[in-house]
């Protein structure tokens, strides 16, 4: 039995677009000033890591910021829903469900760990069909570090099956170099798929142990996870 932990946005779903939309909303209403998402590197990131460092990027006081960080929390998770509920078809990217079809099968473990705050997960998870396949779920607004999520599904795993998960038991699949370095703290088998904002190149200087352009390749990914 393996622990396999997949992260969400551009590894399993497609929805920048929507991300993007609601950072602009939030920056506006709250702090009155534009953004794009992508005016930083967000990719494995928590949702409130990204919003601070926007608001440095566009000099809003740090007082301020932190005076309105709930809040803005709050509006995001809101625009956001009313954003998704215009972009939900297509959003699941091309070998997703087949892998995760397939892992279902299976006697491993299968958890998501995200920046993403709950409420957002809830609504993304609802609208693809996709929250099934998870046994746990874990939220990058509600740790430190993203590599504290895998810590927290390892523990998770082993109260849930009584079995002790370490190194080449514990995979873990994104498509940021934050997610190779998560999973190389605990000596994870990391899989890294090219569908994200960190290019190919990038993730091949994190050293994933293995690498491909997209899920489309599950069985190729299925055959290096048994």
């Amino acid at each position: 039995m393996r622990l396999i932990i997949f992260d969400l946005d551009q590894t399993l779903v497609d929805f920048l677009s929507v991300h993007d939309q609601a950072t602009r909303l939030l920056f506006r209403r709250s702090f009155d000033v534009d953004v794009r998402l992508t005016e930083i590197d967000f990719a494995g990131k928590s949702l409130t890591d990204n919003f601070e460092e926007l608001a440095r990027l566009k000099n809003i006081p740090e007082q301020v910021f932190r005076a309105n960080k709930q809040q803005a929390l709050e509006t995001y998770e809101a625009a956001f829903g009313e954003a998704l509920r215009r972009d939900v078809p297509g959003c699941v990217l091309p070998g997703a469900r087949e892998l995760l079809d397939e892992l279902s099968q299976t006697e491993h473990l299968v958890a998501l760990y995200t920046g993403n705050s709950a409420a957002i997960v809830d609504q993304v998870l609802q609208a693809t069909g996709l929250g099934r396949y998870f046994r746990f779920c874990f939220y990058g607004t509600e740790v430190e570090e993203r590599s504290d999520m895998v810590k927290m599904a390892i523990d998770e795993a082993h109260k849930s099956t009584g079995q002790r998960f370490s190194d080449g038991d514990i995979v873990v699949i994104g498509d940021s170099v934050r997610d190779i370095e998560s999973g190389k703290a605990y000596g994870a088998l990391t899989i890294a798929v090219a569908t994200g904002f960190h290019p190919r190149e990038e993730l091949l200087e994190a050293e994933p142990d293995y690498i491909f352009d997209s899920l489309k390749a599950y069985r190729e990914i299925l055959a290096v996870i048994g």
